[in-house]
């Protein structure tokens, strides 16, 4: 904040993909990037003076776009029954990725299930055991995370699912979107317009990517995949 003339910050740390310091930079527009390139440039380097063969640049870049790829995690976010934890489940099978589900790590800690919390303990007691789940698994990486339909409600979320993950919104038309019981801010069709109108917005802007989910599962994991170069 004290250097009003800074255009660029670059950090050596690689892991994790984005430090506080690289996050802190993007949040106020000034371009950032981890130290995970210049390691590689490194290696790439190295190898050419111990083999003495020269390799072209593009292969650089090939290389370190493949390894960032295998490290990032792809973070599943959208509205309650927009299919998150479904895709991430394809995910999972096609990249042999492990998969985490950040509802069902808050049910595993806390013992009850969420619609129990809600119930018993208030929405903010929950928002808290949610932001702790998410602030844990923060540090993994080459994962796919599902997260709840309101993590994106709280920027520490955000702000941590990004030290080594890429956004992915599921955008999937309201109209779609199916009410269950077990969805405690979700559990009718006029709970999800609500929902759906108070966090389109917030949802939109905090994604890397936003899909769109028109169509069926497997077109939204293609879409994805697609991204990715899965």
């Amino acid at each position: 904040a004290a250097f009003d003339k800074l255009e660029g910050v670059i950090d050596a740390v690689y892991n994790p993909l984005r430090t506080c310091l690289v996050l802190d930079a993007k949040e106020k527009g000034i371009p950032a990037e981890g130290g995970l390139y210049m390691l590689v440039a490194q290696a790439f380097r190295a190898s050419e003076i111990f083999t003495g063969v020269e390799y072209p640049d593009e292969l650089l870049w090939e290389v370190y776009e493949k390894i960032l790829a295998s490290k990032e995690n792809i973070v599943l976010t959208g509205m309650p029954a927009s299919g998150k934890s479904t895709v991430g489940e394809i995910i999972k099978e096609r990249t042999s990725r492990n998969l985490i589900d950040t509802d069902l790590l808050c049910e595993q800690k806390d013992g009850r299930r969420i619609s129990e919390i809600f119930e018993s303990s208030g929405e903010s007691s929950f928002r808290d055991l949610e932001s702790r789940v998410i602030k844990e698994i923060s540090n993994i990486s080459s994962s796919i995370i599902a997260t709840g339909g309101g993590a994106v409600l709280r920027k520490e979320n955000l702000y941590n699912l990004r030290h080594n993950g890429r956004i992915f919104l599921i955008d999937r038309p309201l109209d779609s979107l199916i009410p269950t019981s077990d969805r405690p801010l979700a559990n009718s069709k006029e709970a999800i317009i609500r929902r759906y109108n108070e966090r389109i917005e917030i949802y939109r802007s905090s994604a890397d990517v936003i899909i769109d989910a028109k169509g069926d599962i497997k077109e939204t994991v293609d879409k994805i995949s697609g991204v990715l170069n899965l």
